[in-house]
């Protein structure tokens, strides 16, 4: 693994730190969800405008058509920048190279586009309440009328941003007599119809992030199957294995940047003098520089094979633990005045609880790590 940019691959990062420099996303609005939301929806636009929305899409989508190694560097650089997240990210990351992969000539006209400016935000509904991390137990159903609408009923949990979405890539039931992995079909739903109801949860931090879903009689024409009536579980697992693609590199940048708040913040009260601080902050920091290399291993996987693989789950599980570590340490640290009401590090040690839940549990992710990396039996 060679970890030293070549001429075009320094060209890039050199014109986007640039492109970054040039564009202040402005101050981060902060207790707010939806001037937050419309803080990355503008600033994904101005992504958009120069053609940095979605680097790794082909050019003929819009995309830059850059590299595996050229999109980790947009992630590390728009991380670096202070930038955020664009709004649209689940569609950028998955709907997008899904229906690149699986959608008709029509499809890839009609969705692509609004996807990469942010007209239409993107959500998933794969999770419910009995089946989240397997996928397969799934019990919402899609029965085809006459006309040939589908017709959904059923319920989806831990959607995010559904309450800003308006369109929803959506696993279904259609066959109850098939196999658990058979009767599945991928769809492309309205969210905008009466019978789609989004029901915020509220978390600890007081955000509302993600929602359940609870459609009951949605329609869905059949242009909005995407691969196939009954090939649904082929066209997840595309979803699935483009999910966490490059955002290893964001998060591992942003980890970086709240390890570094901490030292900072410790050395200024002169909390480093004590040895037991300096050696948890050493390993803290060996922990960071781990899930960096780590993360450019998987993309060198994935320049071998030719598509994401499982060490994706390893590089998750590393920034959820780490995280933790982080926010948890800062706590210690600083005392009472890391957890006052409405201050960073409240928000940093709170928000942290979920990294091991969402995107897939910790307890999975080992699960996948033992069992398709490291080669073990599969747990009974």
């Amino acid at each position: 693994m060679d970890l030293t940019f070549n001429a075009r691959e320094l060209a890039f990062r050199d014109e986007l730190r640039a492109w970054f420099a040039e564009h202040d996303p402005g101050e981060e609005p902060l207790h707010d969800e939806d001037l937050h939301y419309a803080w990355r929806r503008d600033f994904q636009r101005r992504l958009a405008e120069s053609g940095w929305a979605a680097v790794h899409w082909p050019r003929e989508y819009g995309g830059r058509g850059a590299t595996l190694t050229e999109s980790a560097i947009f992630f590390e650089e728009l991380g670096r920048s202070g930038a955020p997240l664009p709004a649209n990210v689940l569609g950028l990351l998955l709907a997008g190279p899904t229906i690149m992969t699986w959608g008709t000539p029509a499809q890839k006209e009609r969705y692509l586009g609004p996807i990469l400016t942010a007209e239409e935000i993107w959500c998933q509904g794969f999770s419910e309440p009995d089946a989240g991390s397997d996928l397969a137990s799934l019990k919402t159903r899609a029965v085809r009328e006459d006309g040939g609408d589908w017709v959904l009923t059923g319920q989806k949990v831990w959607t995010s941003g559904a309450q800003y979405s308006k369109w929803c890539m959506l696993v279904a039931r259609t066959d109850p007599e098939a196999p658990r992995h058979k009767g599945l079909t991928y769809f492309l739903m309205d969210m905008e119809q009466d019978g789609v109801q989004v029901r915020p949860l509220r978390q600890i931090t007081g955000e509302r992030e993600f929602n359940e879903l609870f459609i009951d009689g949605a329609r869905v024409p059949d242009e909005g199957v995407l691969g196939g009536v009954g090939n649904g579980w082929k066209v997840a697992l595309t979803t699935l294995m483009n999910e966490r693609a490059g955002l290893a590199f964001f998060l591992q940048v942003r980890l970086r940047q709240t390890l570094d708040r901490v030292i900072a913040e410790a050395a200024a009260e002169g909390l480093l003098e004590d040895p037991l601080v300096a050696d948890r902050v050493g390993e803290l920091h060996l922990k960071a520089e781990v899930l960096r290399l780590t993360a450019y291993r998987g993309l060198t996987a994935v320049e071998k094979y030719g598509q994401p693989g499982p060490e994706g789950s390893l590089t998750k599980w590393m920034w959820s633990d780490t995280n933790q570590q982080v926010t948890q340490f800062a706590a210690e640290l600083f005392g009472p005045r890391a957890l006052e009401a409405g201050g960073r590090w409240a928000y940093e040690v709170l928000r942290a609880r979920g990294n091991s839940i969402e995107g897939g549990t910790t307890e999975v992710l080992k699960n996948i790590v033992a069992e398709r990396v490291l080669g073990l039996p599969r747990a009974r």
